[in-house]
């Protein structure tokens, strides 16, 4: 099976073991989504701030990982609806080598009320000649992705983290207003930190199953994809019990664990496979 983790902070990490711990799973591919921890002002490094006080978030160690290992690394990029250069911004990064994705966080109120306001349109315009697909991490506001997605039909949208709320009580978020974008076709969906925020079991977290049932009768697999967040998630499920949860999940048809734990993200990202030569294989 090619198997594809569309989110990991491998910087964390380092690229030879993240290497190495894909190697031991059976994982092909992974999207590199480089941050650290926060700053005292809220910035997710490495990046910098501009005049206008909006951050630009830069990739080294994606990029790099992307150039030296191009058949296991590719990259997304965060970025700042508020940047004053985002056009040459996005030009730049569609250039890049191993670049498939930007990625945008509404988490706090102010990104709240311009996410809600319409002010993400000048990000999509700009990404919109790009043809590049736009990660949307948008907790207790997913309803408010429908005004993009029916304004950009031609962009593709994911949605991050479930849809799920960040604050709700462990295992006790809903997916319900996740589940009502499938209605665009242009939205897909990302499986990422399941176990954190919708289960309250422990591995193999039987409770997540009829939930990713739904998520796939709602989206189809060719618009559900996983990610292990593994850097991040890693206190509740480590990175081989977020991966084998679907691979052993009995609602799921094995061609449905085929989109969703690779195939999606190939075919979504415009990511060519190459011939694995790892002993794991299926």
């Amino acid at each position: 099976m090619d198997i594809v983790d569309t989110q990991v902070h491998a910087n964390l990490l380092g690229t030879e073991p993240t290497l190495a711990i894909m190697d031991a799973l059976g994982i092909q591919g992974l999207l590199y989504d480089e941050c650290a921890e926060a700053t005292e002002d809220g910035a997710l490094h490495p990046g910098y701030r501009l005049a206008n006080r909006a951050f630009r978030n830069v990739g080294p160690n994606a990029e790099a990982a992307a150039l030296r290992y191009p058949e296991r690394f590719a990259f997304l990029m965060r970025v700042d609806p508020l940047d004053p250069g985002i056009e040459c911004w996005i030009d730049t990064l569609s250039a890049a080598p191993g670049f498939k994705a930007l990625r945008t966080l509404v988490i706090n109120p102010a990104q709240g009320a311009l996410f809600e306001s319409g002010g993400h349109d000048r990000l999509l315009e700009a990404a919109r000649p790009h043809n590049i697909p736009i990660f949307v991490t948008c907790p207790n506001r997913v309803s408010h992705l429908a005004q993009y997605a029916a304004r950009f039909p031609d962009i593709q949208f994911v949605i991050d983290h479930c849809g799920a709320a960040f604050d709700a009580p462990p295992g006790e978020a809903t997916i319900d207003d996740a589940m009502a974008m499938a209605r665009y076709p242009n939205v897909a969906y990302k499986w990422a930190h399941a176990p954190s925020f919708l289960s309250n079991t422990p591995y193999p977290f039987p409770d997540l199953d009829h939930k990713l049932r739904r998520a796939v009768d709602a989206f189809g697999p060719e618009r559900v994809m996983w990610a292990s967040d593994y850097t991040a998630s890693r206190r509740r499920a480590n990175w081989g019990e977020s991966l084998f949860a679907i691979r052993h999940c009995p609602l799921l048809s094995a061609e449905e664990k085929t989109w969703i734990l690779g195939r999606t993200a190939r075919s979504l990202l415009k990511w060519h496979p190459f011939e694995s030569t790892l002993s794991i294989n299926s």
